[in-house]
C-alpha cells in the first residue's frame, strides 16, 4: 500500500551552525511549500514570539533535535497539521516537514 501526503516545510536544523532556519527564510526552498511557515511567522509577529518571527533560532539548550521538533510542533498546532516528519540531512541536522493531508494512493 502507498500513501500520498500533502506537506509544508517548517524549517531545518544545522549541526554546523547550531541553529534552526525557518523555511520562509530559506531561498533554496520551493515557495509553494512555505505558506504555513509564513503563517507561523505572522503569528509570531502578532503575539511577540521571537522564536516564530525571526529567521534563525539559536540552539541555546544544546539539543538541536529538540529545538527542531519544538518549532515544528508549534507549526503543526498553529496551522492545524496532522503531524510531522524529520528527514535527515547530510551535514547533520534535519529537514522538518508538516503533514497537511494523507490519503491512500490510487
Amino acid at each position: 500500500m502507498k500513501v500520498v501526503a500533502e506537506i509544508q516545510i517548517a524549517g531545518s536544523t544545522s549541526a554546523k551552525a547550531g541553529n534552526w532556519l525557518w523555511a520562509w527564510a530559506n531561498s533554496n526552498l520551493p515557495g509553494d511549500l512555505l505558506s504555513d511557515a509564513k503563517l507561523v511567522r505572522s503569528f509570531g509577529e502578532e503575539k511577540g514570539i521571537d522564536e516564530l518571527a525571526q529567521a534563525y533560532v539559536i540552539d541555546t539548550a544544546n539539543d538541536l533535535e529538540a529545538l527542531g521538533w519544538e518549532l515544528t510542533g508549534a507549526m503543526v498546532r498553529i496551522c492545524n497539521g496532522l503531524g510531522a516528519y524529520r528527514s535527515p540531512r547530510g551535514e547533520g541536522g534535519g529537514l522538518y516537514l508538516v503533514l497537511k493531508s494523507i490519503s491512500w494512493a490510487t
